[in-house]
């Protein structure tokens, strides 16, 4: 398993080109072989999943995951300020969002459903770079939010639904954006010549922590969700990274990679005081995610020797595995209700979707099939999962029940489609 932020779209081990990277991704790369030196943030073109739309390499992308980390997916951003304008640009939609003028065979129609659940935001790299979509619960009403110029990736829904989060890489640089659920009002929160990405909302929708990688070293920031206000959280000469946002706002956990393969996870305060362990060795311990209520963490460990789905109390005690199998368990994703947790497992040489409750009980594959499966995300009501596979020779968007059944194809548009998200 590699500890240091991997690429979202399921590209190989990092060191080869620079690819980027969301906390899903880093959940899915329990897969992979343990790699230790630098970490890439940029995107490569045709790396992945998203590239190739065939499967995985052995590390596949977050947020997360997640809430996001949830685990596998993308991410993109750069330099130039509003979204580039002019041919090739589409509007969102509620017309007159970034550009001017629609890109062939871009879906321009506004979704249907706007209020409430049964909207999923998602990346997509149909037209060669990954732009931001939204769709209806029902497979309706696609619409691109972002223009043709530049790779945007990870997108991830404000609390109340407004906005949405992404990272955007435009002239070769990275940075996180926000953009209205319309497509209107994008604007960029970062501007530093290192690669930011990863953005993750406070509960109160106020500000935005993310992973930046500045000075050659993998930090947690936050920044104004308005703009302005940015400060590091974390400081020492491991990567860290992942942030994930307790339900009540008090504290971040992260992943804090401390080399030759080990990693711990940590919190700390939004202002940055009081950082402390919670997870430690042996192995690899990383991509917390917060229950609903805040009192227990999902994370992904190699304690045992096996990447599995443990659980621990939200002080970092009584730490217990749900799964145990010897196949790679990935990606954990717990249920509205905070009584299940969905999660990616590796077994029979491919990836399925899994739920178990949450004491390691009644573990069952939803809708397995001889293919790659990753990013499995509730919906806000816990009927229903989206997640990514590419069981038709493509990645695209999947819905299926909570029990398995009613499984359709969600994304109409032409693939590869990942990083799904629903709005809350």
């Amino acid at each position: 398993m590699s500890t240091s932020p991997q690429t979202p779209e399921g590209g190989g081990p990092p060191g080869g080109a620079a690819v980027w990277w969301r906390r899903p991704a880093v959940l899915a790369a329990a897969a992979a072989v343990i790699v230790a030196g630098a970490v890439a943030v940029a995107v490569a073109a045709g790396r992945g999943h998203g590239g190739s739309g065939g499967r995985s390499g052995a590390a596949t992308s977050t947020t997360a995951p997640a809430n996001g980390p949830s685990p596998t997916g993308d991410g993109a951003s750069g330099p130039t300020g509003p979204a580039a304008s002019g041919p090739g640009a589409t509007t969102g939609p509620g017309g007159g969002g970034p550009g001017t003028g629609p890109a062939p065979g871009a879906t321009t129609t506004a979704p249907k459903p706007a209020p409430g659940p049964g909207l999923v935001a998602f990346a997509s790299r149909r037209f060669g770079t990954p732009g931001i979509y939204v769709v209806a619960g029902d497979g309706t009403g696609e619409a691109r939010l972002t223009p043709v110029q530049g790779e945007y990736q990870t997108p991830v829904w404000s609390p109340d639904g407004t906005k949405i989060a992404f990272a955007a890489r435009r002239l070769d640089n990275t940075d996180v954006y926000v953009v209205g659920a319309d497509g209107k009002d994008e604007r960029r929160l970062t501007s530093d010549p290192g690669e930011d990405f990863d953005p993750a909302w406070s509960p109160d929708g106020r500000r935005i922590a993310f992973t930046g990688r500045r000075g050659g070293n993998v930090d947690v920031y936050v920044v104004d969700a308005g703009g302005g206000g940015e400060h590091r959280l974390t400081d020492s000469s491991d990567d860290e990274f992942g942030p994930a946002w307790s339900p009540d706002g008090g504290r971040i956990a992260y992943t804090r990679s401390i080399g030759s393969g080990a990693s711990a996870i940590w919190t700390v305060a939004p202002d940055g005081s009081g950082p402390r362990a919670l997870i430690s060795p042996p192995g690899a311990n990383l991509g917390p995610v917060w229950s609903p209520d805040g009192r227990q963490l999902a994370f992904v460990s190699t304690r045992a020797g096996n990447s599995d789905v443990f659980v621990a109390g939200a002080d970092g005690s009584g730490a217990r595995a749900v799964t145990t199998d010897p196949g790679e368990d990935l990606s954990p994703a717990w249920s509205p209700d905070g009584r299940r947790l969905a999660y990616i497992s590796q077994r029979n040489a491919d990836r399925d979707v899994h739920v178990v409750d949450a004491d390691g009980r009644n573990d069952r594959a939803l809708a397995p099939n001889r293919s790659e499966e990753s990013t499995p995300v509730w919906s806000p009501d816990g009927a229903r999962l989206v997640f990514v596979s590419d069981r038709d020779g493509i990645r695209q968007l999947y819905l299926v029940a909570a029990d398995g059944s009613g499984l359709r194809q969600l994304s109409p548009g032409a693939g590869p489609n990942f990083d799904p998200r629903w709005k809350p």
